[in-house]
This record gives C-alpha cells, structure tokens and sequence, in this order.
C-alpha cells in the first residue's frame, strides 16, 4: 500500500466541508441582511418569541438596515454557494460602557452550526479586541459560543437589561 500524502489526508478528514466566504457589507446589502436575519431569528428564536416580533422585524427591518447600510462599515456578511448565510456587525460601544468594542449582532443560518462560519465572521469583526455583546437570557446555544470564544458572563449591576423590542425578554452581557 502506497503512503498518503499530508494532503490527501486533510481532504479525507475535512470531507466537503469548505469555508464560507466572508465579505465587507455595502449599501445595496439592506434586503440581504434584512431577509437573512428574519430567517435566522425564525430558526433560532421561534419557541421563545411571540408571532408579534417576527412581525415587527419583518415590517420594521428593512427600512433599519436602509438606514445603518448608509455607513456599513464593521458589517460583515457570509456567503456559501452563492447565498447569504450569516452576517456580524461590530460597532463602538460608546461612553460610560464596559468595553470599547460591541458585537451589537452575530448571526449564522442553522445550516452553519458547526461550520466555523460564525467563529470566522467574530475573527474577522473584532479580532481579539475587548468587546461586549449582549445574549437573550434564553439562548444558551449563543452564550456557549460565546464562553468557548473567550467571553465571560458579566456579573455587574447593570449587565442586565430588558430588550428593547420584545416584552418580557432580558439580554445579558458577556464580556471579553
């Protein structure tokens, strides 16, 4: 039997799985993001919020992204096989907070669980830089993420707030 080589044994190993390819945002990306994130928060959050968000971010968010997309800069967007497949924006986190840096949104296609998508769009967002993020009390997949990628969970009087659109749902604040 002939030796392998080191190349054919990463194939083998890796099988199909490729990278997805990770681009700056632009203007022309509002019904991209907008569309994507809808699928996203329909995977991910469907159990735990009620029809009413949904319908608030499918009517509201559009014209958002409209709006934030007229200076895209730190929004990121995935694409595999010629689809959006996830998306992250990071944003200066403004005075008074704990950490310069905010990953205000991360989000991966169920598709992409697991691939190295979400972790590659976080690298390529804010490098290793201190940074905050906030995370739906409810969603111990996205804090799991978040403690393998470094953060901690923010243990101060004011890491925890009500969120902003939806009732009766609280973000947390994890830090790195």
């Amino acid at each position: 039997m002939a030796p392998r080589s080191p190349g054919r044994q990463l194939r083998l190993i890796m099988g199909d799985m490729t990278v997805a390819r990770i681009r700056p945002a632009h203007g022309g990306d509002a019904e991209t993001i907008h569309s994507l994130l809808l699928h996203c928060w329909q995977e991910a959050y469907a159990p735990y919020l009620p029809q009413s968000a949904f319908d608030h971010l499918r009517d509201e968010g559009r014209q958002e992204w409209e709006r934030i997309l007229t200076q895209p800069e730190g929004i990121w967007i995935a694409h595999r096989d010629g689809q959006a497949v996830g998306f992250a924006r990071a944003i200066a986190s403004g005075a008074g907070q704990v950490r310069p840096l905010e990953l205000e949104k991360l989000y991966v296609r169920a598709s992409e669980y697991g691939r190295g998508t979400a972790q590659n769009l976080m690298e390529i967002s804010i490098g290793d830089a201190p940074c905050q993020t906030w995370v739906a009390d409810y969603n111990t997949r996205a804090r799991s993420f978040y403690l393998k990628s470094g953060f901690t969970m923010d243990t101060s009087p004011s890491s925890r707030k009500k969120a902003k659109s939806v009732p009766g749902v609280y973000l947390e604040r994890m830090i790195r």
